[in-house]
């Protein structure tokens, strides 16, 4: 947006918690200001950030869907675009570790403001999308689906091998990862699963997690490597055969039916096929582009890597990596904010 509109945009970001550069290393810089909203105080802070910045449009981003809430009630004329990244009222589980049964059954409650109460609504992916256009009364016309693009900014420049080039295969997972019971990133029990199939998993955290690394000491087949930088990270997922996207569905299948994680560009971007179990939106993907396993159970995942090219897989996805990219898309965001 920087390179479209030049010193003729002005970007202020309001958060709840974390500034980006706690939680990813950087993307402070793209902002003219980064302001620390107080939850306990949420309205005031909304309308005086509202009042310093004076802006055209509102981008909300959810989870949780409080921000757009406090902003509908607090703003009266600025157009307010709710973003759903997480259809939170699709959970059984709590977003925060520390939402407890009583703040889960609001989520229905607080998705419904957030959503009608907006002037527009984008979504993550199409399958949110349908969710929300057959749950709430919105305005289609209104609406975008802008997914979790990569910028080819980020795209790996030297492509890695494994240093242990042993025949195996070799998957690697990236993201947050819960030890919750029933969370759908609770994957502890699957990673035992494919390890105990002489398949080798390597998984990099957003968060250091302790269950995860003690789950890989003493396993030969799982790697912890912690924490790395973005761009440090993307040149290491090259030296893999797979992205694993595969979750679990014990508690959350219909989030995990909608769900398009920002790892499923991610991966493509650095020409890694996926592997997933049948989640509906994910599945779609990787059947329309043929880059990647759709499989029922590890059973099934075994026999489907020793039977397939996974070359052909891999030139797949660097094929349509370009497809997917904040740069190749960014027009259609500035036409609908322009619209909005």
């Amino acid at each position: 947006m920087r390179k479209t509109f030049g010193k003729d945009l002005s970007l202020h970001v309001g958060h709840l918690y974390h500034p980006l550069r706690d939680l990813y290393g950087y993307g402070d810089e793209f902002f003219d200001e980064s302001i620390k909203l107080d939850p306990s105080n949420l309205d005031k802070n909304m309308r005086d950030l509202i009042r310093k910045s004076n802006p055209d449009i509102i981008h909300s981003h959810n989870a949780p869907d409080l921000l757009t809430i406090s902003a509908t009630k607090t703003v009266d004329k600025t157009p307010i675009i709710h973003d759903t990244h997480e259809a939170l009222a699709l959970r059984e589980t709590g977003y925060y570790v520390r939402d407890g049964p009583e703040e889960i059954a609001k989520y229905g409650d607080y998705e419904k403001a957030a959503n009608e109460d907006s002037d527009a609504r984008i979504y993550a992916s199409k399958g949110v999308q349908d969710y929300i256009q057959g749950r709430y009364n919105v305005d289609p016309n209104k609406d975008l689906v802008f997914s979790n693009y990569v910028s080819q900014s980020n795209f790996p420049q030297n492509a890695k091998k494994i240093s242990a080039d042993d025949g195996s295969t070799h998957i690697v997972f990236i993201g947050t990862l819960s030890s919750q019971q029933g969370d759908h990133y609770n994957l502890l029990e699957i990673f035992k699963q494919v390890a105990d199939k002489g398949i080798h998993i390597h998984i990099y955290v957003t968060f250091e997690h302790q269950a995860y690394k003690e789950l890989s000491e003493g396993n030969n087949f799982i790697h912890y490597h912690g924490h790395l930088d973005r761009m440090a990270l993307f040149e290491e997922l090259t030296q893999y055969d797979y992205g694993w996207l595969s979750l679990n569905e014990s508690r959350n299948k219909p989030h995990t039916d909608v769900a398009f994680p920002n790892k499923t560009l991610e991966y493509i971007s650095c020409g890694l096929p996926i592997l997933s179990f049948h989640h509906k939106t994910i599945k779609e993907f990787i059947e329309k582009h043929k880059v990647g396993l759709v499989f029922k159970n590890i059973d099934d995942l075994t026999q489907l890597i020793h039977d397939t090219n996974l070359e052909k897989l891999q030139e797949n996805a660097l094929r349509i990596r370009h497809e997917y990219t904040i740069e190749k898309n960014i027009p259609q965001l500035i036409r609908f904010y322009e619209k909005i």
